[in-house]
Protein backbone atom coordinates (compact mmCIF):
# COMPACT_ATOMS: atom_id res chain seq x y z
CA UNK A 1 0.00 0.00 0.00
CA UNK A 2 1.70 3.07 -1.06
CA UNK A 3 2.07 5.98 1.77
CA UNK A 4 2.63 9.65 0.93
CA UNK A 5 3.59 12.17 3.40
CA UNK A 6 3.83 15.57 2.64
CA UNK A 7 3.07 19.11 4.53
CA UNK A 8 -1.04 18.19 4.59
CA UNK A 9 -0.42 15.22 6.81
CA UNK A 10 -0.24 11.36 5.39
CA UNK A 11 -2.31 10.33 2.21
CA UNK A 12 -3.28 6.71 1.44
CA UNK A 13 -4.00 7.40 -2.47
CA UNK A 14 -4.70 4.07 -3.30
CA UNK A 15 -8.10 4.24 -1.57
CA UNK A 16 -8.48 8.23 -1.26
CA UNK A 17 -8.05 8.63 2.78
CA UNK A 18 -6.14 11.25 4.70
CA UNK A 19 -4.60 10.54 7.99
CA UNK A 20 -4.89 13.51 10.35
CA UNK A 21 -4.76 15.90 7.53
CA UNK A 22 -3.98 19.69 7.94
CA UNK A 23 -5.94 21.09 5.29
CA UNK A 24 -9.33 20.53 3.27
CA UNK A 25 -9.06 17.06 2.29
CA UNK A 26 -12.35 14.43 0.47
CA UNK A 27 -12.07 12.08 3.69
CA UNK A 28 -9.98 11.96 6.46
CA UNK A 29 -9.37 9.69 9.50
CA UNK A 30 -8.69 11.70 12.92
CA UNK A 31 -6.63 9.85 15.39
CA UNK A 32 -7.45 12.04 18.48
CA UNK A 33 -8.96 15.39 19.46
CA UNK A 34 -5.68 16.97 20.22
CA UNK A 35 -5.79 20.54 17.68
CA UNK A 36 -2.18 19.42 15.79
CA UNK A 37 -4.05 16.63 14.26
CA UNK A 38 -7.95 17.59 14.58
CA UNK A 39 -7.51 20.11 11.76
CA UNK A 40 -9.65 18.97 8.64
CA UNK A 41 -12.21 21.51 7.60
CA UNK A 42 -14.85 20.42 4.86
CA UNK A 43 -14.36 16.74 4.09
CA UNK A 44 -16.04 13.60 5.38
CA UNK A 45 -14.06 12.97 8.82
CA UNK A 46 -14.28 9.61 10.15
CA UNK A 47 -13.10 9.36 13.81
CA UNK A 48 -14.47 7.82 17.58
CA UNK A 49 -17.55 9.67 18.60
CA UNK A 50 -15.74 11.21 21.89
CA UNK A 51 -12.54 12.17 19.29
CA UNK A 52 -15.08 14.56 17.08
CA UNK A 53 -17.19 15.41 20.07
CA UNK A 54 -13.52 17.25 20.99
CA UNK A 55 -13.28 18.26 17.87
CA UNK A 56 -16.48 20.02 18.13
CA UNK A 57 -15.66 21.75 21.00
CA UNK A 58 -11.94 22.76 19.85
CA UNK A 59 -13.19 24.27 16.89
CA UNK A 60 -16.69 25.84 17.15
CA UNK A 61 -15.96 27.61 13.91
CA UNK A 62 -16.24 24.43 11.98
CA UNK A 63 -19.70 23.99 13.03
CA UNK A 64 -20.89 26.19 9.81
CA UNK A 65 -18.92 24.31 7.67
CA UNK A 66 -20.45 21.58 5.23
CA UNK A 67 -18.42 18.65 7.22
CA UNK A 68 -20.03 15.04 7.30
CA UNK A 69 -18.84 13.79 10.22
CA UNK A 70 -19.07 9.43 10.75
CA UNK A 71 -18.60 8.16 14.42
CA UNK A 72 -16.98 4.76 14.33
CA UNK A 73 -17.03 2.44 17.15
CA UNK A 74 -14.18 0.54 18.46
CA UNK A 75 -13.83 -3.30 16.89
CA UNK A 76 -16.23 -2.86 14.48
CA UNK A 77 -14.64 -2.89 10.54
CA UNK A 78 -16.19 -0.86 8.00
CA UNK A 79 -15.56 -0.90 4.14
CA UNK A 80 -14.10 2.37 2.81
CA UNK A 81 -14.21 2.00 -1.01
CA UNK A 82 -11.49 -1.61 -1.41
CA UNK A 83 -10.66 -1.13 2.09
CA UNK A 84 -11.55 -2.10 5.34
CA UNK A 85 -10.87 0.34 8.32
CA UNK A 86 -10.87 -0.73 12.59
CA UNK A 87 -10.53 1.65 15.34
CA UNK A 88 -9.04 0.11 18.33
CA UNK A 89 -8.24 2.17 21.51
CA UNK A 90 -4.41 3.85 21.49
CA UNK A 91 -4.53 5.25 25.22
CA UNK A 92 -3.64 8.77 24.87
CA UNK A 93 -6.61 11.06 25.27
CA UNK A 94 -10.13 9.88 25.16
CA UNK A 95 -11.46 8.58 22.36
CA UNK A 96 -8.14 7.98 20.87
CA UNK A 97 -7.85 5.44 18.17
CA UNK A 98 -5.70 3.77 16.51
CA UNK A 99 -6.53 3.16 12.38
CA UNK A 100 -5.95 -0.23 11.41
CA UNK A 101 -6.42 -0.60 7.13
CA UNK A 102 -6.72 -3.60 5.52
CA UNK A 103 -6.28 -3.66 1.37
CA UNK A 104 -5.08 -5.89 -1.17
CA UNK A 105 -4.06 -8.69 1.01
CA UNK A 106 -2.05 -5.91 3.54
CA UNK A 107 -2.40 -4.45 7.46
CA UNK A 108 -1.31 -1.19 7.86
CA UNK A 109 -1.53 0.22 11.45
CA UNK A 110 -1.69 4.03 12.16
CA UNK A 111 -0.97 4.51 15.90
CA UNK A 112 -1.45 8.24 15.74
CA UNK A 113 -0.59 9.42 19.49
CA UNK A 114 -0.23 6.34 21.75
CA UNK A 115 0.93 4.55 24.84
CA UNK A 116 0.66 1.25 25.81
CA UNK A 117 0.71 1.70 30.00
CA UNK A 118 -3.08 2.24 31.33
CA UNK A 119 -4.26 5.73 31.27
CA UNK A 120 -6.02 7.22 34.44
CA UNK A 121 -9.28 7.80 31.85
CA UNK A 122 -9.44 6.01 28.95
CA UNK A 123 -9.37 2.40 27.25
CA UNK A 124 -5.87 0.54 27.48
CA UNK A 125 -4.54 0.18 23.75
CA UNK A 126 -4.56 -3.14 22.03
CA UNK A 127 -1.47 -3.79 20.36
CA UNK A 128 -2.17 -5.24 16.85
CA UNK A 129 -0.10 -7.43 14.85
CA UNK A 130 0.67 -5.51 11.03
CA UNK A 131 2.65 -5.46 8.15
CA UNK A 132 3.43 -1.27 7.76
CA UNK A 133 3.51 0.08 11.54
CA UNK A 134 3.06 4.38 11.32
CA UNK A 135 3.91 5.18 14.83
CA UNK A 136 4.79 8.05 16.53
CA UNK A 137 7.85 8.71 18.04
CA UNK A 138 7.29 12.00 21.01
CA UNK A 139 9.27 10.30 23.24
CA UNK A 140 11.42 7.93 21.37
CA UNK A 141 15.02 8.41 23.75
CA UNK A 142 15.91 5.85 26.02
CA UNK A 143 15.95 9.04 29.00
CA UNK A 144 12.14 9.11 29.20
CA UNK A 145 10.62 6.67 31.62
CA UNK A 146 7.29 7.67 32.73
CA UNK A 147 5.48 6.25 36.19
CA UNK A 148 2.49 4.15 35.54
CA UNK A 149 -0.74 4.90 36.33
CA UNK A 150 -1.10 4.13 39.85
CA UNK A 151 2.44 5.58 40.67
CA UNK A 152 1.21 8.65 39.10
CA UNK A 153 -1.84 9.12 41.15
CA UNK A 154 -0.23 8.44 44.45
CA UNK A 155 2.54 10.85 43.61
CA UNK A 156 -0.57 13.70 43.00
CA UNK A 157 -2.43 12.54 45.60
CA UNK A 158 0.70 12.96 48.56
CA UNK A 159 1.76 16.40 46.97
CA UNK A 160 -1.86 17.72 47.24
CA UNK A 161 -2.35 16.27 50.86
CA UNK A 162 0.48 17.34 52.03
CA UNK A 163 0.33 20.78 50.90
CA UNK A 164 -3.07 21.53 52.16
CA UNK A 165 -1.70 20.44 54.87
CA UNK A 166 0.08 22.86 55.49
CA UNK A 167 -1.76 25.42 54.53
CA UNK A 168 -0.27 25.98 51.14
CA UNK A 169 -1.94 25.81 47.41
CA UNK A 170 -0.96 22.82 45.55
CA UNK A 171 -0.88 23.72 41.74
CA UNK A 172 -0.83 21.35 39.14
CA UNK A 173 0.35 21.79 35.05
CA UNK A 174 -1.22 19.81 32.95
CA UNK A 175 -1.88 20.00 29.20
CA UNK A 176 -5.07 20.94 28.98
CA UNK A 177 -7.03 18.21 27.09
CA UNK A 178 -6.11 14.69 28.48
CA UNK A 179 -3.62 15.01 31.19
CA UNK A 180 -5.34 17.80 32.81
CA UNK A 181 -8.48 16.34 33.19
CA UNK A 182 -6.92 12.92 34.30
CA UNK A 183 -5.08 14.91 37.49
CA UNK A 184 -8.48 16.23 38.22
CA UNK A 185 -10.28 13.24 37.95
CA UNK A 186 -7.74 11.89 40.23
CA UNK A 187 -7.73 15.02 42.68
CA UNK A 188 -11.39 14.89 42.94
CA UNK A 189 -12.11 10.75 43.28
CA UNK A 190 -9.68 11.45 46.50
CA UNK A 191 -11.95 13.94 47.70
CA UNK A 192 -9.50 17.14 47.44
CA UNK A 193 -11.30 19.78 47.04
CA UNK A 194 -10.05 21.26 43.16
CA UNK A 195 -10.40 24.42 41.38
CA UNK A 196 -10.08 24.19 37.86
CA UNK A 197 -8.88 26.55 35.15
CA UNK A 198 -11.44 27.51 32.05
CA UNK A 199 -9.29 26.08 29.26
CA UNK A 200 -9.44 22.36 31.02
CA UNK A 201 -12.89 22.92 32.57
CA UNK A 202 -14.53 22.85 29.06
CA UNK A 203 -13.53 19.44 28.45
CA UNK A 204 -15.05 17.88 31.63
CA UNK A 205 -18.23 17.11 30.33
CA UNK A 206 -17.11 15.04 27.71
CA UNK A 207 -14.85 12.93 30.27
CA UNK A 208 -18.06 12.45 32.36
CA UNK A 209 -20.48 11.81 29.09
CA UNK A 210 -18.04 8.98 29.15
CA UNK A 211 -18.35 7.51 32.84
CA UNK A 212 -15.78 9.53 34.76
CA UNK A 213 -16.48 11.42 37.84
CA UNK A 214 -15.08 15.12 39.13
CA UNK A 215 -16.97 15.56 42.46
CA UNK A 216 -17.06 18.70 43.72
CA UNK A 217 -15.06 20.82 41.53
CA UNK A 218 -15.15 24.27 41.08
CA UNK A 219 -14.01 27.22 38.53
CA UNK A 220 -10.88 28.31 39.10
CA UNK A 221 -11.82 31.61 38.69
CA UNK A 222 -12.27 33.12 42.44
CA UNK A 223 -11.63 30.07 44.21
CA UNK A 224 -11.70 30.31 47.75
CA UNK A 225 -8.11 28.81 49.74
CA UNK A 226 -7.94 25.17 50.66
CA UNK A 227 -8.03 23.29 47.34
CA UNK A 228 -5.56 22.23 44.91
CA UNK A 229 -5.74 24.35 41.28
CA UNK A 230 -5.11 22.64 37.92
CA UNK A 231 -4.11 25.04 35.11
CA UNK A 232 -2.47 24.95 31.77
CA UNK A 233 1.24 24.93 31.59
CA UNK A 234 2.52 28.27 30.22
CA UNK A 235 -0.67 29.47 32.58
CA UNK A 236 1.35 32.54 34.61
CA UNK A 237 0.39 34.35 37.80
CA UNK A 238 -2.51 32.39 38.46
CA UNK A 239 -2.20 33.27 42.91
CA UNK A 240 -0.90 37.21 42.67
CA UNK A 241 -4.44 38.62 43.34
CA UNK A 242 -5.24 36.16 45.98
CA UNK A 243 -1.37 36.56 47.51
CA UNK A 244 -1.63 32.51 48.45
CA UNK A 245 2.05 30.65 48.67
CA UNK A 246 2.04 27.76 46.07
CA UNK A 247 4.22 24.93 45.49
CA UNK A 248 3.67 24.01 41.87
CA UNK A 249 3.73 20.25 40.72
CA UNK A 250 4.34 19.24 36.87
CA UNK A 251 3.24 16.40 35.43
CA UNK A 252 4.17 15.41 31.98
CA UNK A 253 6.28 13.68 30.41
CA UNK A 254 8.99 16.50 29.75
CA UNK A 255 9.09 16.25 33.47
CA UNK A 256 12.00 13.92 32.57
CA UNK A 257 14.24 16.15 31.53
CA UNK A 258 16.73 17.98 33.53
CA UNK A 259 16.02 21.13 33.12
CA UNK A 260 11.97 20.77 33.45
CA UNK A 261 11.79 22.22 36.76
CA UNK A 262 13.29 25.49 35.60
CA UNK A 263 11.43 25.56 32.21
CA UNK A 264 7.84 24.84 34.36
CA UNK A 265 8.93 26.74 37.27
CA UNK A 266 7.85 23.55 39.23
CA UNK A 267 9.65 22.06 42.44
CA UNK A 268 7.63 18.41 41.95
CA UNK A 269 8.06 16.43 38.60
CA UNK A 270 5.56 13.95 38.07
CA UNK A 271 6.68 12.04 34.70
CA UNK A 272 3.68 10.78 33.81
CA UNK A 273 2.37 11.11 30.31
CA UNK A 274 -0.37 10.44 27.37
CA UNK A 275 2.29 9.22 25.10
CA UNK A 276 4.42 6.24 25.44
CA UNK A 277 8.04 6.17 26.83
CA UNK A 278 10.85 4.72 25.19
CA UNK A 279 9.87 1.47 26.17
CA UNK A 280 6.98 1.35 25.39
CA UNK A 281 7.41 2.39 22.06
CA UNK A 282 10.02 -0.36 21.58
CA UNK A 283 7.52 -2.68 23.01
CA UNK A 284 4.52 -2.03 20.55
CA UNK A 285 7.26 -2.29 17.36
CA UNK A 286 8.49 -5.59 18.96
CA UNK A 287 4.73 -6.84 19.30
CA UNK A 288 3.25 -5.53 16.00
CA UNK A 289 5.71 -7.41 14.00
CA UNK A 290 6.42 -5.18 11.24
CA UNK A 291 7.56 -5.50 8.42
CA UNK A 292 8.51 -1.68 7.74
CA UNK A 293 7.87 1.54 9.95
CA UNK A 294 7.48 4.79 9.40
CA UNK A 295 8.51 7.24 13.04
CA UNK A 296 6.96 10.15 12.59
CA UNK A 297 5.95 13.18 15.65
CA UNK A 298 9.54 13.96 17.81
CA UNK A 299 12.80 12.00 17.63
CA UNK A 300 12.20 10.80 14.60
CA UNK A 301 15.53 10.56 13.12
CA UNK A 302 17.09 9.17 16.28
CA UNK A 303 14.23 6.76 17.16
CA UNK A 304 14.41 5.26 13.16
CA UNK A 305 18.43 5.11 14.00
CA UNK A 306 17.94 2.74 17.01
CA UNK A 307 15.00 0.91 15.18
CA UNK A 308 17.86 0.07 11.99
CA UNK A 309 20.46 -0.89 14.77
CA UNK A 310 18.06 -3.59 16.00
CA UNK A 311 17.50 -4.84 12.04
CA UNK A 312 14.39 -3.00 11.32
CA UNK A 313 13.40 -1.17 8.14
CA UNK A 314 12.82 2.01 9.48
CA UNK A 315 12.35 5.08 8.14
CA UNK A 316 11.80 9.20 9.23
CA UNK A 317 9.73 10.70 6.56
CA UNK A 318 11.61 14.11 6.24
CA UNK A 319 8.48 16.10 5.64
CA UNK A 320 8.67 19.44 8.10
CA UNK A 321 4.81 19.00 8.93
CA UNK A 322 5.62 15.99 11.44
CA UNK A 323 6.05 18.59 14.42
CA UNK A 324 3.43 18.32 17.11
CA UNK A 325 2.28 20.54 19.70
CA UNK A 326 4.28 20.64 22.97
CA UNK A 327 1.75 17.82 24.82
CA UNK A 328 2.83 15.72 27.07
Amino acid sequence: MRVEFNANGIHLPEIGLWLDPKETCDAAWLSHGHAGHASAPRCTIFGTKETLNLYRIRRPEQENLPQDLRPVEFGQPFEFGKARLTAYPAGHILGAAQLLVEYDGERLLYTGDVKLREPLCGLATEVLPCDHLIVESTFGLPIYHFLSAAEARDRMIDFAQTCLAEEITPVFLGYPLGPAQEIVHTLCAEGIPTAVDGAIARFLPEYERSGYAFPGWVPESGAAAGRALVVAPGTRNYLEASGRQARVAYVSGWACLDNARTRAGAEELIPYSDHADFEELMELVERSEAREIDVIHGYTEPFARILQLRGRVARAPSAAAYRDEAEG
